[in-house]
C-alpha cells in the first residue's frame, strides 16, 4: 500500500491558466513542497520553468489535477 500524506484544505481558488510558483503552490494545497512533488510525479505532472528566473511554477489547473488525485 502506496503511504500517501493527505491535502486537507478545500479545492485552492486558482484561476485555470495562472502560474504558482512552488512556494505559493504548496501553500494553496496545505502541503509541503516534497509533498506537492511526490504528487505531481505521481500524476506525471511536470512542473513548468519560467523562462527569465528560471524557477519552477505549477499553473492552476495542475494543481486542480492534484487537489482532485488527493481527495
Amino acid at each position: 500500500t502506496e503511504h500517501r500524506e493527505a491535502i486537507t484544505r478545500p479545492e485552492p481558488e486558482v484561476v485555470k491558466d495562472g502560474r504558482y510558483p512552488v512556494c505559493e503552490a504548496d501553500r494553496r494545497l496545505g502541503c509541503h513542497r516534497r509533498t506537492l512533488h511526490r504528487y505531481a510525479e505521481h500524476l506525471h505532472i511536470t512542473p513548468r520553468i519560467n523562462p527569465i528566473n528560471r524557477r519552477q511554477f505549477f499553473t492552476g489547473e495542475q494543481l486542480t489535477r492534484i487537489w482532485r488525485a488527493a481527495n
